[in-house]
């Protein structure tokens, strides 16, 4: 019982770290907040006892890292990205904890590519995606955490796509205005 309240609690500071985290106004600050939250959610899931997101969140928090030390060279992030995927494929593969894993590894694998895409909006699109398969794999291990954490990241990402497609739609409407 206390392994199991230990578990939520890592998974709860691992969701206020994250909402702390989209504060933050720089990617190296950002990436870093992300590294410790993830490290949280990582311990989370080992005292939880789902063995897929403890092992998988390991591997994200490489990606982090190598995201944060990469930052600036598109072409190590996009192989970077690939690489991690694979990596993730084969770790889910032996972190198995039956069908519910697939939700996880295809999440995880999906997010690292789209994050080397180095594309913002599309990046919010896909967490649409995999932020749901997350919260499924949440409900399944009762990560409370996780719950809120990828509810918030799903209402997050659809007002971020909202608002941008606004934007971008504001300003082809003025570029074409100002055009003789």
């Amino acid at each position: 019982m206390p392994q199991m309240l230990i578990g939520q609690i890592l998974g709860i500071t691992a969701t206020l770290i994250a909402f702390v985290s989209y504060q933050c106004r720089g990617q190296k600050q950002l990436l870093l907040l992300q590294t410790f939250s993830t490290a949280c959610n990582c311990l989370s899931y080992l005292f939880l006892g789902a063995s897929s997101g403890f092992v998988l969140n390991i591997v994200c928090m490489v990606r982090n890292v190598v995201y944060y030390i990469f930052r600036s060279n598109a072409k190590v992030s996009t192989v970077s990205g690939w690489l991690l995927a694979g990596v993730i494929a084969v770790l889910g593969a032996f972190s198995w904890q039956g069908p519910v894993s697939l939700l996880i590894i295809v999440a995880l694998a999906a997010n690292t590519v789209f994050m080397s895409m180095r594309s913002p909006q599309l990046l919010r699109i896909s967490i649409l995606f995999t932020c749901s398969l997350i919260l499924v794999y949440n409900i399944f291990v009762f990560s409370i955490g996780g719950i809120l954490n990828e509810s918030v990241s799903i209402v997050s990402a659809a007002i971020g796509i909202v608002r941008f497609a606004k934007s971008s739609g504001k300003n082809a409407e003025n570029d074409a205005a100002e055009k003789p």
